[in-house]
């Protein structure tokens, strides 16, 4: 299974928000730090469906704030 690339962007600024290393990261998910530094990476091809749940999962209960700009 793949992640989208809006999944990825996403994972990205969150992981940048929060200051948190691959390895941290990893740890919340619940996945290894090699598969998280890959994920990471843009390597998202050929993930486990588990992999992917867990990803969602871990986006859904933290969601990004988007900011706008209304002028």
């Amino acid at each position: 299974m793949k992640i989208t690339n809006q999944q990825l962007e996403t994972l990205r600024i969150e992981r940048g928000r929060r200051n948190l290393t691959i390895s941290s990261l990893a740890q919340q998910l619940g996945i290894s730090r090699y598969t998280m530094a890959n994920v990471i990476n843009g390597k998202t091809d050929g993930l486990r469906s588990e992999t992917v749940k867990k990803i969602n999962s871990w986006l859904a209960a933290h969601p990004s704030k988007v900011v706008t700009n209304n002028n």
